[in-house]
């Protein structure tokens, strides 16, 4: 009975560890997209660029999607680690990374719903800076969690 159990649990994880990774992709790739397609509307009149900007708005449902995911397969995984969290450095570091993430896509977010009524070219300022900060933050996630479990 403890062999099936043990087995069901691993599958569990290892489902979750997948749904971990594809939401690491879809919010990593988000970042990495607007962070690129930032640097193509450098280059375009500011008309343009706007309009060019609303449209890729679109992007952040993916990256919404990526760290809801995210969220919910890391809870799942980091249940066994709570008794001993405080001796582990490196998953409070993690943890406090990802509040910080989940803070600046929320800001991110609030940003682009404001950019849509009015008040564009600074609402996509504030945007670019918080999309970077994302994008490195989301970076030290990853190599945090690497020095972490490897």
């Amino acid at each position: 009975m403890g062999y099936i159990i043990t087995i069901k649990n691993k599958r569990m994880k290892d489902v979750m560890m997948i749904l971990h990774f594809i939401g690491l992709t879809m919010g990593l790739g988000t970042g990495f997209a607007n962070a690129f397609l930032s640097s193509v509307t450098s280059k375009m009149t500011v008309n343009d660029a706007v309009n060019f900007r609303l449209q890729i708005l679109a992007l952040s449902k993916m990256g919404y999607l990526g760290i809801t995911l995210l969220l919910i397969s890391g809870v799942y995984l980091i249940n066994p680690y709570w008794n001993s969290i405080l001796m582990m450095p490196l998953l409070v570091i993690k943890l406090a990374l990802v509040l910080i993430l989940v803070i600046l896509i929320t800001l991110i977010g609030h940003a682009g719903s404001k950019a849509k009524v009015g008040d564009t070219e600074m609402q996509f300022k504030k945007m670019e800076l918080f999309g970077k900060l994302a994008l490195l933050t989301g970076v030290c996630i990853v190599v945090v969690a690497v020095l972490m479990f490897h």
